[in-house]
């Protein structure tokens, strides 16, 4: 793995909680030929943005991930979310940036990475960088596992939701105003994720479940990104098909 990293000072962690909630084994759930983890893996390492490790709490994922020959690490299972497996991860490493790349988005852009990476380098008021794309699909749009934000004019995070926002009012003279969904992973500074984890689940991340409304809820800025838009990521049993028919859209 040596040969791939090309900064020091950035490391990625894939938290790979084998025992989701709402997809249990998900992260080892067969994708054209090979798990979801393994093309979360793939897209880490061909961005080259420093040390990628995989995190779990699992053996079977430990086990998989070392097959693939990807650094793996074990992690408790009492992490409550996967920036506490990423920080305890990341831990005894020293790196500035820590990205938390979730291991359910198999459809990743290198570029993706790169891009929210530098624009959080370029956005010294900001804690974390993340980024998003345009939503056009309303069923998307209206779809409560796809996350939706607000943001200013300067590409700084005002909220996050799992319903549509900002809402369109009839009335408005902004007609064609869109959406933008939110590409699931963070990256922080060192000093954002060590406070970030000491930091209580705050009300509205806990009636959205979105850890990322912690941050903004304490005063962490989020810089983002504005990239083309991903495929699908993989909450529910259901979407594995929506990345198969994905898939062979972007293969035809």
């Amino acid at each position: 793995m040596a040969k791939t990293r090309i900064n020091d000072e950035v490391l990625v962690v894939i938290p790979a909680r084998y025992g989701s909630q709402r997809f249990p084994g998900k992260v080892l759930a067969p994708l054209a030929g090979k798990p979801v983890l393994q093309w979360c893996w793939e897209a880490a390492v061909r961005a080259r943005l420093g040390r990628v490790i995989i995190a779990t709490e699992h053996g079977k994922v430990l086990d998989f991930a070392r097959s693939i020959g990807a650094e793996a690490v074990m992690t408790s299972p009492r992490c409550q979310s996967g920036t506490d497996r990423v920080y305890e991860a990341s831990r005894g490493i020293k790196a500035r940036y820590v990205v938390n790349f979730q291991g359910d988005e198999p459809f990743m852009l290198p570029s993706t990475l790169v891009k929210a990476f530098r624009k959080l380098k370029a956005s010294p008021a900001c804690a974390i960088g993340t980024a998003c794309s345009r939503l056009r699909d309303r069923k998307d749009i209206e779809n409560p596992n796809c996350v939706k934000l607000a943001m200013n004019a300067a590409g700084r995070a005002l909220y996050f939701s799992r319903c549509p926002i900002p809402f369109h009012h009839p009335l408005s003279d902004l007609k064609d105003y869109p959406y933008y969904k939110h590409c699931g992973f963070y990256i922080y500074r060192r000093e954002a994720l060590e406070r970030f984890v000491k930091l209580k689940p705050s009300p509205l991340e806990r009636l959205e479940r979105l850890e990322q409304l912690r941050a903004l809820e304490n005063g962490m800025r989020i810089a983002v990104a504005e990239v083309p838009a991903l495929g699908p990521a993989i909450d529910v049993p259901e979407d594995l098909g929506t990345a198969a028919v994905f898939l062979r859209k972007r293969t035809a």
